[in-house]
């Protein structure tokens, strides 16, 4: 097969969060001799590019790999009025990348893989286009406090181009069956497909033993359902547990995490780490990872992240959606905040169940989660499109 997939971040195995996914499926369709034509639209900086060639670099010849400097219309008018239009149509504004992709297309495919939903402009008219969705602002954003205008605004907009992107590409991959069934009442006559996320496992090696009983949660800040795990561990979840186990530390770490948490740094035991180099050097103190958001549909890879290096998660249902779990064997769910933090001092407490937990964990992820069963499902629905009328 030759697949152009499309992405709106160059693929990473430790880039941005959807550019893990990115970097698996490109690489595992090259280790089976698929040709893949990645186009990358990104905004990034020239070091994570030239690390992501330098990633991809290592997988063959099969591969041609296009990071394109994304650029909007300089004209502001116009460019307010293609995104009335066309609601978050900035890559369909980039007339270089439009072009380029056309080449590629031209020299004949067999599926248009487009990454997120802001690539979905890309796809209209195009045979065997299939859009992969992620996330949907619109159950994300469901829950928000103190909306202001531009929060309003920036809703409306992700509403009007989902509707218009649904109704408009018939083939569709989701992470999950929630978001499976909001696209199926927004355009019933679709052709949906739930393929989860997939971590390359092999770059994620099991962490030794916490030497301290530390707390932790890593997100990026900016992002409301991270924000809003961290300010409800800190705030509500934390005190429960220094109560039940006074030795305990707390690290709450990821992008900006100083930026929105620092008025919260005088709470007993917190420590504020933020841009971190590594993941690993998150997991690598963490002894018990604690994600509870209020709201935030999808996957959430940093709660796969933990349990593929071996480090308990206690979450809550919106933490674990999409993955198949046993309440107690992988993680512990629960809602409350008290449950919440009964279950951080039973594994702190409990080192057999603690360590029980994270083997149970990492095999799931391994089975389930890993580039060979999850690219095994993406490769059936191109079959299927290939195979439609």
């Amino acid at each position: 097969m030759r697949v152009v997939v499309v992405t709106p971040a160059v693929p990473h195995p430790f880039g941005d969060t959807a550019a893990r996914w990115f970097y698996v499926l490109i690489t595992e369709l090259l280790t089976r001799g698929h040709e893949v034509v990645a186009l990358a639209a990104t905004e990034e900086p020239a070091e994570r590019v030239s690390e992501a060639k330098q990633w991809l670099s290592k997988h063959g010849e099969q591969l041609t790999l296009h990071c394109h400097r994304l650029r909007v219309d300089s004209v502001t008018l116009r460019r307010k009025w293609e995104n009335l239009v066309r609601p978050r149509s900035e890559m369909l504004q980039d007339s270089d990348l439009t072009a380029l992709l056309q080449r590629e297309l031209a020299k004949g495919y067999d599926v248009l893989h487009l990454e997120q939903m802001s690539t979905g402009w890309l796809g209209l008219g195009a045979p065997r286009a299939l859009l992969n969705v992620h996330f949907f602002d619109v159950i994300d954003w469901a829950e928000k406090e103190n909306m202001g205008v531009r929060d309003h605004k920036a809703l409306w907009q992700a509403r009007r181009a989902m509707r218009h992107l649904l109704h408009e590409i018939q083939n569709v991959r989701l992470l999950t069956p929630r978001l499976k069934e909001m696209a199926e009442s927004i355009n019933p006559k679709g052709h949906y497909w739930v393929v989860p996320f997939a971590l390359d496992t092999a770059l994620y090696k099991m962490q030794p033993t916490a030497s301290e009983p530390v707390v932790g949660l890593i997100g990026s800040m900016h992002w409301e359902p991270s924000r809003s795990a961290a300010e409800r561990l800190i705030t509500r979840i934390w005190p429960l547990v220094k109560e039940g186990f006074p030795q305990a530390k707390l690290l709450v770490a990821g992008w900006n995490a100083a930026k929105y948490l620092q008025k919260y740094s005088s709470q007993p035991g917190l420590t504020l780490e933020e841009n971190l180099v590594h993941p690993s050097n998150f997991f690598s103190k963490a002894a018990v990872m604690v994600y509870a958001p209020s709201r935030g549909s999808g996957m959430k890879v940093k709660v796969m992240e933990s349990m593929a290096y071996g480090v308990p998660v206690v979450t809550t249902w919106e933490g674990v959606e999409g993955i198949d779990y046993e309440n107690g064997r992988e993680c512990w769910v629960a809602e409350t905040d008290e449950e919440l933090a009964g279950s951080v001092c039973r594994l702190l407490e409990n080192s057999a169940e603690w360590q029980q937990m994270r083997d149970a964990a990492r095999a799931l992820i391994d089975e389930r989660y890993s580039p060979r069963p999850v690219v095994d499902k993406m490769i059936s629905v191109y079959q299927q499109m290939i195979a439609a009328p």
